[in-house]
């Protein structure tokens, strides 16, 4: 089969408990895209191979448009890079949690870029329009082969919420509050009572919610250097809409900017903004089943038409293909500063840390020697790059530091 024009430039990881970056490459695949997961071609090729490599199958295949969807705290490649690919290709950056690293990270790279594409908050789009890029907003889309309504609907969980708790103080203040007014809600995730859970679990328990929960504020920790916290006061578009709603359930979700432009509130979602009316919501819908899965129906049907992938991922490209003909020249991009060159650096350590691991230490000096160039480096990211690669995969590396961390409090 010939490699179409268009090439997606992102990692896939099977075995991740998130399935959307997955599903985006197996769309752009079915759509004739080719795929190249820069991980895998960083750690075989280092820092200047993998440059090359990618720009020279860009020339060899006559590629015409790069979509590059890197994980959101990944800062592979310096912006002089992306830059030079656009002469020949139509470059896009697809960016995921830019309520937390528009700032420090997407606005730069999106700045050497042709188009942004977010898929969180309107609010980015608007931002970087004003600075002269182009943008567009694509809210997370599913698989909906694995995000389906089930044949049995039966309803057996009242409410559910399904995410992180730990570190999230809004969240367990509104399920304490509802606790606390006779309210059972299920909660599952990392840090709830009811544990972690798959994606076919997380699936089973949207179908069988008669409510299903979402919170929309933005966490206040970000591990970037020079990066401006998110304000307790900033909302998210989670991707949770349109997994629960694929799932052909009821929705009832925080009020977040935007909501009206991707669920119409009271015929396919219903929100709340307070605790008090978060209560008064849930009570209503467990006792007006008509309401409610009326209004889920409205929110299975505009899943389907609006945030499944196989009906999201073509309506982007054909959106992508129609900038791409009207592509403008003269853009100058956002010039990095000295906290994207601090991050970029410090990225480097992470990359030193896994070719270190692979005895590649040809590799891991080339890395240095960026470190050296740019003369900046956050050594608090080296500490969670350490715990990351080396404490957390491997038991006894992380049974000594607990137990110098528990002789140093003793």
């Amino acid at each position: 089969m010939p490699i179409g024009k268009t090439l997606c430039l992102s990692h896939a990881s099977p075995d991740a408990p998130n399935d959307i970056t997955n599903g985006y490459v197996r769309e752009f695949i079915k759509n004739g895209a080719a795929f190249l997961d820069c991980n895998e071609i960083y750690l075989k090729r280092g820092y200047s191979g993998s440059q090359k490599f990618i720009k020279d199958f860009i020339s060899e295949n006559g590629i015409e448009i790069l979509i590059f969807a890197p994980d959101p705290t990944s800062f592979d490649f310096p912006l002089e890079f992306l830059k030079e690919l656009r002469p020949a290709v139509f470059t896009v950056l697809m960016a995921g949690d830019t309520v937390y690293y528009f700032e420090p990270r997407d606005k730069y790279y999106a700045g050497a870029m042709d188009l942004l594409v977010v898929y969180d908050s309107f609010a980015e789009v608007e931002a970087f329009r004003e600075l002269g890029g182009d943008a567009l907003m694509f809210l997370s889309s599913f698989d909906q082969t694995r995000y389906f309504r089930s044949a049995s609907r039966e309803k057996t969980i009242d409410v559910s919420f399904v995410g992180l708790i730990t570190g999230r103080k809004d969240r367990a203040e509104y399920l304490d509050y509802l606790a606390k007014n006779g309210v059972n809600v299920r909660v599952l995730g990392c840090g709830a009572t009811g544990g972690r859970v798959s994606q076919e679990q997380m699936v089973e328990i949207f179908n069988r919610s008669r409510i299903n929960l979402n919170f929309t504020a933005a966490s206040s920790i970000i591990h970037l250097a020079g990066s401006i916290p998110a304000s307790a006061a900033r909302k998210q578009l989670k991707g949770r809409i349109a997994e629960v709603t694929l799932c052909g359930s009821f929705l009832l979700t925080e009020y977040v900017p935007g909501i009206e432009k991707v669920l119409l509130p009271g015929e396919e979602t219903d929100i709340f903004s307070t605790k008090e009316e978060l209560l008064e919501k849930i009570k209503f819908y467990l006792s007006n089943e008509r309401a409610r899965e009326a209004i889920a129906e409205g929110g299975y049907r505009r899943a389907l038409k609006d945030y499944a992938d196989n009906v999201a991922i073509p309506r982007l490209l054909a959106e992508i293909e129609a900038r791409r003909q009207k592509k403008r020249s003269g853009w100058p991009g956002i010039p990095a500063d000295a906290a994207f060159n601090k991050n970029l650096a410090s990225y480097r350590l992470l990359y030193m840390i896994k070719f270190i691991k692979r005895f590649n230490f040809g590799f891991a000096l080339e890395e240095f020697l960026v470190i050296l160039k740019l003369r900046t480096i956050d050594l608090s990211q080296l500490y969670t790059f350490f715990i990351q690669e080396v404490v957390d995969k491997f038991p006894r590396a992380k049974a000594f530091m607990k137990n110098l961390i528990f002789k140093r409090n003793d």
